[in-house]
């Protein structure tokens, strides 16, 4: 005599749960309302995490996010060791003469920082160090360089994994800095 066991449906169900997720991210993807380079972040239309950190040029004081209230504000995580990241320095410097960044030395070392800055140049108005890391699991980043722009008010309103391009810029960046004004 059989005995009805409901155990041996379970991996039935969660298999079939699997496979409605991922058929509805591939429809996602297929009809382009899913952009499957990007990220979702928690954090948007949230206050930006204030984290203490002290500043690459004096490690005795810490970078406060709220000294740049009242203004919009790109806060953008890179390194030295970090390819992409040399690739978006000549990004950051033309859109430093457009809003003020706050640079975040992510898991970097102070003086490969300051090699990469003098090579690259340094379009940031203030820079805090992240040596553990911390602050970036605070911001919910990825990997660098990760861009977060943040309105007058301190919310975050627009997140970017990967290099800052021409492309990212004029159609996504300057969308969102218009319709802060």
């Amino acid at each position: 005599m059989s005995r009805f066991r409901p155990t041996f449906f379970i991996p039935l169900i969660a298999f079939l749960g699997l496979a409605i997720i991922g058929g509805l991210a591939l429809q996602g993807t297929l009809s382009g309302s899913r952009n499957p380079n990007q990220l979702p972040s928690v954090l948007i239309g949230k206050p930006a995490p204030d984290v203490p950190l002290p500043l690459l040029q004096d490690s005795q004081a810490e970078l406060a996010l709220d000294a740049y209230r009242g203004q919009p504000l790109l806060v953008n995580f890179f390194a030295s060791w970090c390819a992409p990241c040399r690739a978006e320095a000549p990004a950051l410097e033309h859109l430093s003469n457009q809003i003020s960044i706050i640079g975040i030395a992510y898991k970097d070392r102070p003086q490969d920082t300051q090699k990469f800055l003098q090579q690259y140049g340094n379009p940031f108005v203030a820079i805090g160090r992240d040596d553990d890391g911390r602050a970036g699991m605070a911001w919910g980043v990825y990997g660098v360089p990760e861009t977060y722009l943040i309105d007058p008010s301190g919310q975050i309103k627009w997140r970017h994994a990967g290099p800052l391009t021409r492309d990212v810029i004029t159609s996504q960046l300057m969308q969102k800095l218009a319709e802060m004004q």
